[in-house]
């Protein structure tokens, strides 16, 4: 080959390596430039389908282009999670997922075949909502040690109702349970609402929910919180004492989190989780995320990857205890 003929050649290697190049990174910073599809596991009308699209209606407004939520509801969010996993990987399809289908349905749902390191790629975690153990008000308990007292005195002697069997409610109870060295008896009920009516009646003795089922409750005086199964201290909730500081390292709550499919673009990973957070910061959002007893908490990729590793190994260690089989 001729000396002018090969840097002729070389010469168009390195354009179309730049071009392509510029290319790719004019792709990601132009993003987006169509409607951006959120999967929402869970009923149109459901707490976590109005918060998803109270922070749809902020990105719409930053990006230009409408997010567009997408309900699949069942199965404990596996169907949700699965619709993202047959989605493309351009950048424009996100799931706003709930705790319990990652770290939980995997482990109780036979339907739940994936895996989030495997699978997912982390966009950012959106919010927490704590747990709050509770009892009726006219109870004898008065505190989380009055409870257990009962509990080690005679072993389940005090029911704890739940959401279901496998949910996080009883799996928190569960954890509670064996780290204070006592057996309750857990009753599962078909939602929280009936947990809740049952523990007011006396069926039950305690209940674990987020503060959003109980709210009316505590607010009349009907119903008297115990203590919360946060992992830190959250606005509203300071006259309830946590739980870990009595049982180190039990805590349990309810989060939300934006995911796409691995293989997504990181750019586009990146400038979606700045303005996941530019928009979890604003007042108006804490202030309607609130009312759903729901706390945002930004952060980075990373930051979801470790909070879902330690949320997986604590609950994996729990369903095993309990012997829970998929379904």
């Amino acid at each position: 080959m001729q000396l002018t003929t090969m840097l002729g050649a070389c010469a168009a290697a390195a354009l179309a390596l730049l071009t392509g190049t510029s290319l790719a990174q004019g792709n990601s910073a132009a993003w987006p430039q169509k409607p951006v599809r959120f999967i929402v596991p869970f009923p149109a009308g459901s707490g976590t389908d109005v918060m998803v699209r109270v922070l749809g209606a902020k990105l719409t407004e930053k990006w230009g282009q409408a997010v567009v939520v997408d309900n699949r509801p069942g199965a404990s969010g596996a169907i949700g999670m699965q619709a993202l996993l047959n989605s493309p990987t351009d950048g424009y399809t996100f799931a706003f997922a709930q705790g319990s289908a990652i770290s939980v349905a995997p482990s109780t749902i036979k339907s739940a075949n994936y895996e989030y390191s495997r699978d997912f790629a982390p966009v950012g975690l959106v919010a927490t909502s704590p747990f709050l153990i509770s009892v009726a008000g006219d109870a004898p308990y008065k505190t989380l040690d009055d409870l257990v007292r009962a509990a080690r005195a005679k072993p389940q002697s005090v029911e704890i109702a739940d959401n279901g069997r496998a949910t996080l409610p009883h799996l928190a109870a569960a954890l509670l349970g064996s780290s204070a060295g006592v057996e309750f008896l857990h009753v599962h009920y078909q939602g929280g609402a009936q947990a809740m009516q049952a523990t007011f009646a006396g069926e039950t003795k305690a209940q674990i929910e987020p503060l959003m089922t109980i709210f009316g409750m505590v607010q009349s005086g009907r119903m008297r919180v115990l203590a919360s199964m946060s992992d830190r201290v959250e606005p509203g909730l300071e006259n309830y004492p946590l739980v870990s500081k009595t049982f180190p390292g039990v805590s349990g709550q309810g989060w939300f989190a934006v995911l796409a499919k691995k293989g997504v673009d990181p750019e586009i990973l990146q400038k979606a989780n700045t303005d996941l957070n530019e928009a979890l910061a604003r007042p108006d959002v804490i202030a309607k995320y609130r009312e759903f007893a729901a706390y945002p908490r930004p952060g980075t990729p990373a930051d979801l990857s470790r909070y879902v590793a330690e949320d997986l190994k604590k609950w994996s260690a729990v369903i095993e205890r309990l012997g829970i089989k998929p379904e």
